[in-house]
């Protein structure tokens, strides 16, 4: 009988244990400075706030991970459902974008089989595509493609994916261009030809036949035109 009115005493005593919701806000020194730490460190960063939580500057943990090579830590939180396409980072992208751009191309090839939304953009209007073609990383870009990514995408500078890739001699330039290539698509702002190479000469020669001044042949713009496997010479002229 005594012990249970010691009980009662006790748990009058300590009163009601209230449980406190994790914060949504990640404080953004201490977050850096887990990230930094490792996995164990986030992990006692997680028990006080949400898997989700955001920087005021607008980072997500998965951000920081991604910024700092963190591979454990990008495993550890994806494997426990943070949302893994949530916007955030240098260019206010996603994070397998932010993973491209800084080269952690093992990171970015992880965060695409975990089925990472592709086609965000980011403040520039870019998307995976786009910066994997932009730094000519071929097999990240293969396999962007082969997991359905768009190449249709437009961003603020008017470019596909197709017209990042670099003019520079790399034994892969004509794959990039190959895999890049949209058929059928003329981009107003391309640097290179959207459409099948028999369209591209036919258009070519209409404008031709339209032209009344003398026409001047540039022998410097060549176009390798990739899908039909043929090469033109583009006829210069004050009329088109």
């Amino acid at each position: 009988m005594l012990k249970q009115i010691l009980t009662i005493s006790m748990v009058l005593s300590i009163g009601v244990i209230q449980v406190y919701p994790k914060s949504a806000t990640c404080p953004k020194k201490q977050s850096i400075k887990a990230v930094k730490s490792g996995l164990p460190t986030v992990k006692k960063l997680l028990k006080k706030v949400s898997i989700d939580c955001v920087t005021p500057e607008g980072d997500t943990l998965l951000h920081y991970a991604v910024r700092f090579n963190k591979r454990k830590v990008v495993e550890y939180l994806v494997e426990h459902k943070i949302d893994i396409s949530a916007k955030g980072g240098i260019f206010y992208g996603t994070a397998l974008e932010d993973a491209i751009y800084y080269g952690y191309l093992g990171i970015a090839s992880y965060l695409i089989g975990k089925g990472t939304n592709l086609d965000i953009t980011n403040m520039d209007g870019d998307t995976a595509l786009h910066i994997a073609a932009r730094n000519g990383y071929l097999d990240t870009i293969e396999e962007l493609v082969s997991s359905g990514a768009s190449k249709n995408i437009v961003n603020k500078s008017g470019h596909l994916a197709y017209d990042e890739i670099p003019e520079l001699s790399w034994d892969s330039h004509k794959r990039l261009k190959s895999l890049l290539f949209v058929k059928n698509n003329i981009n107003k702002n391309s640097n290179y030809p959207h459409g099948s190479g028999v369209e591209l000469l036919e258009n070519m020669l209409v404008k031709k036949r339209k032209n009344t001044d003398i026409t001047i042949i540039d022998k410097k713009s060549k176009i390798d035109n990739t899908d039909v496997g043929i090469d033109v010479e583009i006829e210069h002229s004050s009329r088109f």
